[in-house]
């Protein structure tokens, strides 16, 4: 799709038409839209399902001018949404990528059906100790002519990790170095924009779903005692035997309590029409 002038790269499948209930699939740092493929075709038959490339947060997609800010994430994700010519959306988030689509659905709720958070991580912890911490093992990773710091990084994020040829780790390892410095830049402008988040969040207004595995091993993740002071009404499920990457390792599992989520929902008839309107004022604006 082009956003102003720039081509930006898409996965799409289920119903046709922009009158079908769309969900749109946002993937981590360092993800792709190609990750989210065995969830989407649980959805197929009843959605129509759109798993993009976010810039800033792919290896292979960035703003050709413009910082990778929350602010300008949610700006570019709007237009995607008036590209497809929808409404509103069904949000599903993973990792980094859940806090581009709280940003999005706190400062946006008329465009924001529900939204479902899956291994949020603790970006607020300590003023960006996470971001650190994570610049820190990426840069440990990109220093190294030794496949066994990815290996282990890839390891990390199942509870039963699968085999990965040596072949595709040294792809994926060239691919990092190639990027180092997007992929910091990125991280930098995520971190510097992250009391956005803070400042929003409590104003999500949709329907709200997060689920976090019980043996997540990369990064401190927002459990449930935050969530229910923060989103008291969101629903909060800990699922066992999954890692961060959970929404890849029990895929049918975590669509089902997705799909089931959606129709009780919708069956006490919280997809009907609002009008809300943002209340982002900007006053909590950081520069881009």
């Amino acid at each position: 799709m082009d956003i102003e002038g720039e081509e930006f790269k898409y996965l799409e499948g289920g119903k046709e038409g922009s009158k079908a209930e769309t969900i749109i699939f946002i993937h981590g740092m360092m993800g792709s839209k190609t990750q989210w493929r065995s969830m989407m075709r649980a959805y197929t038959e009843h959605y129509r399902v759109i798993s993009l490339d976010v810039p800033g947060l792919s290896l292979h997609t960035n703003f050709a001018q413009k910082k990778h800010t929350l602010r300008q994430l949610a700006i570019w994700l709007e237009k995607v949404i008036l590209h497809l010519r929808v409404a509103n959306v069904h949000l599903v988030c993973h990792s980094m990528g859940c806090a581009v689509g709280a940003y999005f659905a706190a400062t946006r709720p008329e465009l924001v059906k529900s939204a479902t958070f899956i291994s949020f991580p603790d970006v607020f912890k300590n003023k960006g100790e996470l971001f650190r911490e994570y610049l820190e093992e990426i840069n440990d990773i990109m220093d190294s002519n030794s496949l066994l710091p990815l290996q282990n990084f890839y390891r990390r994020t199942f509870a039963s990790p699968p085999t990965i040829p040596n072949v595709v780790l040294r792809y994926n390892l060239r691919e990092v170095k190639k990027y180092k410095s997007r992929l910091v830049n990125s991280m930098h402008d995520l971190a510097s924009s992250s009391p956005l988040l803070m400042a929003q969040i409590r104003q999500i207004r949709s329907v709200t779903l997060i689920l976090n595995g019980d043996e997540d091993r990369v990064t401190p993740l927002l459990r449930e005692p935050y969530w229910k002071i923060t989103l008291p009404d969101a629903e909060y499920l800990q699922l066992s035997e999954c890692g961060h990457m959970l929404h890849m390792e029990k895929a049918e599992f975590a669509s089902g309590l997705h799909r089931e989520f959606l129709d009780r929902y919708r069956a006490a008839g919280a997809f009907e029409p609002r009008h809300d309107k943002s209340d982002d004022t900007g006053q909590y604006a950081i520069s881009d």
